[in-house]
């Protein structure tokens, strides 16, 4: 009986732990179609109104599409340095080999603040002026810790027989990477893609830091909205994130089972 108990008890915090993460982004999403300036849910009717206001506002599509910029650079350099650093971690043995991986992982240990205020203070001592180059590049180093350990998990688990048998039959060490390293751990290096542009768009305590006029990002323009304009526009660009981040996921997800799926 005890245990019946404690089973509900378990169902029904999650119930409300999946309540308290979803109505707040549902509230967000029917107020975009708010016909007032002043929402309140439920709103008595349903407009595209604030979408057309949305859309004819340079300013923020300019941020949705440096956010998007920013998002797929990163995933390319996390992805791409990721599976090299992951590669060189589980193939090699060097000195100081856990303290390098401490190091790896320190952007996850450390608050995105205090990330985005030692960086600041450091490229400004550099004389390097805030721009989409900064934005990937401190993005990137958010993103990595993410990437290194889901490709470092698929590397650990990898048959590197499958290597030494291609190698045995006269491949070089790039074509056995090319053709049977790389087929087999590209869905967690998709993954790892995935879930950095994932990050890096969302992202919003450090990048608050490194933007500049020209470079500010779907985030900041929603924090700085909500501080200084009171207007529905900021629903509509927070619903746009919110479906670009479940959709990308999603996307992945598909290209992962169409990659994974016998051809014939």
């Amino acid at each position: 009986m005890t245990g019946q108990w404690n089973w509900r008890a378990v169902k029904l915090v999650s119930a409300l732990v999946y309540v308290s993460m979803f109505v707040p982004l549902l509230v967000v999403v029917v107020n975009s179609f708010h016909p007032q300036r002043m929402a309140s849910f439920p709103p008595s009717s349903l407009t595209l109104h604030w979408y057309g206001e949305f859309f004819a506002d340079q300013m923020l599509l300019d941020a949705v599409w440096m956010s998007t910029k920013v998002g797929v650079a990163t995933a390319i350099c996390a992805g791409a340095v990721g599976t090299l650093s992951a590669m060189g971690f589980v193939r090699k043995q060097f000195p100081v080999k856990k303290g390098l991986v401490i190091v790896m992982l320190s952007p996850m240990l450390v608050p995105p603040v205090i990330v985005g205020l030692a960086s600041t203070m450091f490229f400004t001592e550099l004389g390097w002026e805030r721009s989409i180059l900064w934005l990937v590049t401190m993005h990137t180093l958010i993103a990595l810790p993410y990437a290194f350990l889901i490709v470092r998990s698929r590397l650990f688990l990898f048959d590197e027989s499958l290597e030494e048998a291609a190698q045995t039959l006269g491949a070089d060490h790039l074509t056995t990477f090319r053709e049977v390293t790389f087929p087999i751990i590209s869905p967690a290096i998709l993954t790892a893609m995935i879930i950095s542009f994932v990050i890096s768009f969302g992202e919003f305590t450090a990048t608050q830091f490194w933007v500049s006029r020209e470079t500010t990002t779907a985030p900041v323009v929603i924090y700085t909205m909500l501080e200084t304009l009171i207007t529905p526009k900021v629903n509509v660009l927070a619903t746009l994130v919110l479906v670009i981040t479940i959709a990308i996921p999603i996307a992945g997800m598909a290209l992962q089972r169409w990659l994974a799926s016998p051809t014939e």
